[in-house]
């Protein structure tokens, strides 16, 4: 007997390439864009919004590229319902035409007001410019999917006219129907009242679409309420776009296909890494808090937690692995004995808790602990931090050179920024002294010369490469605050290392010699992030 494959209930239209990239300081380059767009093909997307064409030649240039790369996702056009009274006058219309993306997604007025004061037309003009661009297109060729804009307040403040505009829409030969709540005010119940009386009023339309802004964190509650009624989920795959964001899918497609147990062809096992990848791509800092994908949203800190863990006894609600994440152990004073024992297992150490040595040695890193947690380190999740002080105490740590003195200078030379490192100490027990001057920064030239230092009697360190550093004050004292420096090292994988003094350039220095001590003692040992 044939086996037919399982219908989906809901499409996935993915908009970050558009709507994410609305975003404060989010930005994607030509090269950004066909990446992102590949990656989203692969991990299982249904449509991939790739941007307005009119908006500039490169975002144009970029359908023909991805049309030609995209093996399963559909490819979509953004634009307005027409500018021009007559449509095939419309650079916006003709710019999706010139796009040769098969779909196109067109938004038009649902709210009286913004019919009024925005487009300065009268009800039955908005309707027309509604009709008539729909049908432009549909005469070229293409599907169109209208997005009915500010539709859930529209509906609330003359529900006549809201559906009458989606009406138009359909009738004119719109596929599909995306309700959106463009300032992102609406309430789940609201949501779900509205949605299902709007399904109602269209005599059951089975091809809705939602497209649901944060503004009050509530995007992913009004989705699961309209679930019921909807064909279509629009949203960003991290979550990113105009003001707070959009509906994030990397905690929607979780929920929907854990929790909820619907199937969808998507692999959520890529899901942290391409939620990470389109934070690099569009240029903003991935935060470190973020449901089922951040790094520490399966991090055990407090004591009570950890011993659990550690005996089975879960405080996880998903396994990390299912989203490809994974459990860390925060190396901290709250953790107790378990904290350590765990952290230390991580490293190839099985510790006894009972033993008396064992004892003595914890109770001595937690007395370390206590003094560099009072500073400001939070070393907790470092992986290469937590090597340091595990090794110090549990194995055999090497300091392998000691800088006894060092001398930073810098400033600009005819516009360039010029620094000279000097330093003294001991390599291996016997006695330098090394300086270098370069065309750049201070920390720059530090790495340089501990390189250049180091490099005759530990040849390796010629391959790890000075990836990125980051400046933050670890505790709040005005003038006097310290500097908290992470320090990214690269050798085919990431580590890092902190410095914290107040001091900025002493923090530097500090995170810079404890990543080279990292990578000696581990002899590149592959202990991610």
């Amino acid at each position: 007997m044939k086996k037919f494959k399982k219908m989906k209930e809901i499409e996935i239209y993915d908009t970050t390439l558009r709507e994410g990239e609305q975003a404060a300081e989010a930005n994607f380059s030509f090269e950004d864009r066909i990446k992102l767009c590949k990656k989203l093909d692969d991990f299982g997307v249904d449509y991939i919004e790739l941007g307005w064409p009119i908006s500039s030649k490169e975002v144009l240039d970029s359908f023909k590229e991805c049309i030609s790369k995209i093996k399963k996702a559909k490819i979509v056009a953004f634009g307005s319902t027409s500018i021009n009274e007559n449509p095939e006058q419309d650079k916006n219309l003709n710019s999706i035409i010139e796009s040769k993306a098969n779909y196109a997604c067109i938004f038009g007025k649902s709210c009286l007001k913004h019919v009024e004061k925005q487009l300065r037309l009268t009800p039955e003009q908005n309707l027309k410019r509604i009709s008539d661009s729909i049908k432009f297109l549909k005469e070229k060729g293409i599907k169109v999917f209208y997005d009915a804009e500010h539709y859930f307040d529209a509906f609330k403040s003359d529900k006549e006219y809201a559906l009458k505009t989606i009406k138009t829409a359909l009738e004119s030969g719109a596929e599909k129907i995306i309700l959106c709540d463009t300032n992102g005010g609406t309430l789940p119940d609201e949501a779900e009242e509205i949605v299902r009386e709007t399904k109602k009023e269209l005599k059951g339309y089975s091809e809705l679409g939602i497209h649901f802004h944060d503004d009050c964190g509530l995007a992913l509650a009004n989705t699961i309420a309209c679930l019921p009624y909807i064909k279509q989920v629009q949203g960003t795959i991290n979550g990113i776009g105009e003001r707070v964001g959009n509906l994030n899918f990397s905690e929607f497609l979780p929920v929907y296909i854990k929790k909820m147990k619907k199937e969808l062809d998507i692999n959520l096992k890529e899901l942290k890494e391409i939620n990470e990848e389109a934070f690099r791509l569009c240029g903003i800092n991935i935060p470190e808090k973020r449901a089922f994908v951040g790094d520490t949203a399966f991090a055990h800190k407090g004591g009570v937690h950890t011993d659990a863990t550690l005996k089975g006894a879960s405080y996880e609600h998903e396994a990390p692995e299912d989203f490809g994440n994974k459990r860390i152990i925060l190396l901290n004073t709250l953790g107790g004995r378990s904290c350590v024992i765990s952290t230390a297992k991580e490293f190839g150490y099985e510790l006894d808790k009972n033993n008396e040595e064992t004892k003595e040695k914890i109770n001595k890193l937690f007395e370390e602990l206590k003094k560099i947690e009072k500073k400001g380190y939070r070393i907790g999740a470092i992986k290469a931090e937590q090597f340091l002080i595990i090794e110090k105490y549990f194995g055999n740590l090497k300091n392998f050179f000691d800088i006894e003195k060092w001398k930073i200078e810098t400033g600009l030379n005819k516009g360039k920024e010029e620094s000279l490192f000097y330093m003294k100490g001991k390599i291996n027990g016997r006695d330098f002294e090394t300086g270098m001057e370069i065309e750049g920064g201070p920390v720059d030239a530090a790495y340089k010369t501990m390189i250049n230092a180091l490099k005759n009697k530990y040849p390796e360190v010629k391959n790890l490469k000075l990836a990125d550093f980051h400046v933050s004050i670890a505790k709040g004292k005005r003038e006097e605050s310290p500097v908290r420096t992470m320090i990214v090292f690269e050798d085919g994988e990431e580590f890092q290392t902190v410095g914290v003094d107040e001091n900025i350039l002493n923090s530097a220095i500090e995170a810079l010699i404890k990543g080279f001590r990292y990578y000696l003692n581990t002899g590149k040992k592959d202990v991610r992030l």
